[in-house]
Formats: C-alpha cells, structure tokens, sequence
C-alpha cells in the first residue's frame, strides 16, 4: 500500500538530523509536524475503513455458515426423498459456500495483519509527534533566551547606556567633592575644640611626670 510506504518513510527519518541540518529549525519542525500529523490522519482513516472491511467479512462468513447449514438440511432431506440428484446439488452449493467462506477467512487475515502494522505505525508516528512538539518548545525557550540576551546586549552598548553610565558618574564625583568640602568646614570649626583637648593631655602628662620624679627621690633618700 502506497500509504504505508509512506508512513514507512516519514517513520524511518531521523528528525533530529534534519532538524540539526535545517537553516530554519522552527519552520524546519512546523513542516515536518504537519506531515507527521497529515500521515497519522491517513493511518486512522485508512485503519477505520480496513475495520469495516473486517466486520462485513466476519458477517458475510457468518451468513454463509448459515447457508451451509441450509443445504446441508435440504441435501439430507433430498436423500430421505430418494432425490440423489438434488442432494448432490445441494451439496455442491453447500462446497461453493464453503469455498466463499475461505476466501473470506484469507481477506480477514490479510486485514487483520494490516490493521496490527498500521496500529504499530500510529503509535510510532504518535511518539514522533509528542517528541517533536518538545523539540519545538525547546528551540522557543532558546529563541526566547537568546533575544532577551540580545536585547541586554545592546542595551549595555548603546551610546544612551554609556551616555547614561558617564553622567552617573560626573554626578557621584559632584557628590564627594561636596562631601570633600564639608569635612573641609568641619576641620576648621574644631580646631579650637582640639586644642583645648591638647592642653587638657598634657597637663595631665607633666601631673603624672612630677609624680614619678617625687617617687624616684623618696626612694634614693629611704
């Protein structure tokens, strides 16, 4: 079936290859998820159609069992009527019959064995999707990411930005020349206050120094 080689062939791509080869990885995942999807789509229907082949076949099997069943009465009822001709063509549709309902058996099998590879592929290709649509919130994480980082970038460059850091900086240079200036004006207010401080310490060394000379003395004179 010329849908299952398909299948077959989008299943066996490796669309992480492509994705690493694609010059437009976005739009690269955008395309391959809509055939992926456009495949599974196919897969389903196809799949529903094959199972309604299976049901009208199991039904035509069942009503030529049914009719097996009939000649083979009228057969029987034929010999009890010592008709042998007609029970030899009741059974000769009764082997047509039968040989319908092998024919029907074969089809049936050769669905099934359909249905059980398209279910196969449905789940890969289900798994390919889900794998895919993580890939492309990956790639729009990154993409997020690296605009934000590009932004900050050029705002850390612009001219505004280096503009804005040197005017910073001019402003901060104002502000400790007047601090500078301040403590200018203190020093002079104190020097008063610091000379007192002065004269009060070395009042209190000379006290201490007359102290000790007193105590050397009583000592040489004991």
């Amino acid at each position: 079936m010329a849908l299952i080689d398909r299948i077959e062939n989008v299943i066996k791509a490796e669309l992480n290859a492509l994705l690493d080869k694609a010059e437009d990885p976005q739009k690269m995942a955008a395309n391959l998820l809509l055939e992926l999807e456009e495949c599974l789509s196919e897969c389903r229907a196809t799949a529903a159609s094959l199972i309604c082949e299976e049901k009208a076949l199991v039904r035509q099997a069942a009503d030529a069992e049914k009719q097996i069943q009939q000649w083979q009465e009228k057969a029987e009822l034929a010999i009890s009527k010592d008709r042998e001709d007609l029970a030899k063509a009741a059974l000769v549709e009764k082997q047509k019959l039968a040989t319908v309902i092998t024919s029907k058996t074969e089809e049936r099998t050769k669905l099934t064995e359909a249905l059980a590879k398209l279910n196969e592929d449905a789940t890969t290709l289900q798994a390919k999707i889900q794998a895919l649509r993580v890939k492309q919130t990956q790639f729009k994480r990154h993409e997020a990411s690296l605009a934000v980082r590009l932004k900050a970038k050029q705002v850390l460059h612009s001219e505004q930005m280096q503009s804005s850091t040197q005017k910073f900086e001019q402003l901060m240079c104002k502000v400790e020349r007047l601090e500078a200036e301040v403590e200018s004006y203190e020093l002079g207010n104190n020097s008063t206050a610091d000379a007192f401080k002065k004269m009060a310490q070395d009042e209190q060394l000379e006290q201490e120094l007359q102290a000790l000379k007193a105590k050397v003395q009583n000592n040489h004179a004991a």
